[in-house]
């Protein structure tokens, strides 16, 4: 029962993340995991539903971070738990609208999200911020799958002197349903963590 709890909730805190992410700045961070030069944090949320804040060093290119959002349905191969994801609407090139869903094993429901996601490269193009806001209005309802009603990421990606890829990123998401914010808690680091391990896998060059 551990273990299918665990894939249900792991893929519920990160579907996707601070000013953007509505996480206060004074939030009271944990670290809850470490390792791969990986540290994910958690933190209480007035939700009930933890903050998620993820801390890395990345071998990769700014160039190849963003040629992986932009390929949506490439989230099967890295979003932990993604089991469809297919784009709504392109608006521009650094716009997005896409649908994300995953089938959870039962007692839980299934549950999908369409997102808005937006890519902005700095100045000097040695960072890159990228937020991902709900679009409920973008999709249908599907009979049989919880919506997840609000999910505010953002993911922040800078070139460093060591010639790695500093990121970092911020999740407040409620996912909806009759979930217990408790359990969910649970298993808080354990999504965020396998898909930074798999996006370093996706970006390394």
């Amino acid at each position: 029962m551990k273990a299918k709890y665990l894939n249900i909730f792991c893929w519920l805190l990160f579907l996707g993340i601070t000013a953007d992410a509505q996480v206060p700045s004074g939030a009271n961070w944990h670290l809850v995991k470490e390792g791969n030069g990986i540290k994910v944090y958690t933190a209480p949320s007035p939700s009930g539903f933890k903050y998620i804040k993820v801390n890395a060093e990345l071998n990769g290119t700014l160039n190849k971070v963003i040629e992986v959002f932009r390929d949506i349905a490439s989230q099967k191969d890295w979003v932990f738990k993604t089991r469809k994801a297919n784009l709504i609407k392109k608006i521009d090139d650094n716009n997005f609208i896409y649908y994300n869903e995953t089938s959870l094993p039962w007692p839980a429901s299934d549950r999908d999200i369409a997102i808005h996601m937006n890519l902005e490269e700095g100045p000097s193009n040695h960072d890159l911020t990228i937020t991902q806001k709900e679009a409920p209005d973008a999709t249908p309802v599907k009979k049989g799958i919880v919506r997840v009603p609000h999910l505010s990421g953002t993911w922040k990606f800078r070139n460093t002197d060591k010639g790695k890829l500093h990121a970092e990123y911020y999740l407040d998401i409620d996912p909806g349903g009759s979930l217990p914010a408790w359990i969910v808690n649970m298993f808080s680091a354990k999504g965020p963590y396998e898909t930074f391990v798999n996006l370093q896998k996706m970006i390394r060059e």
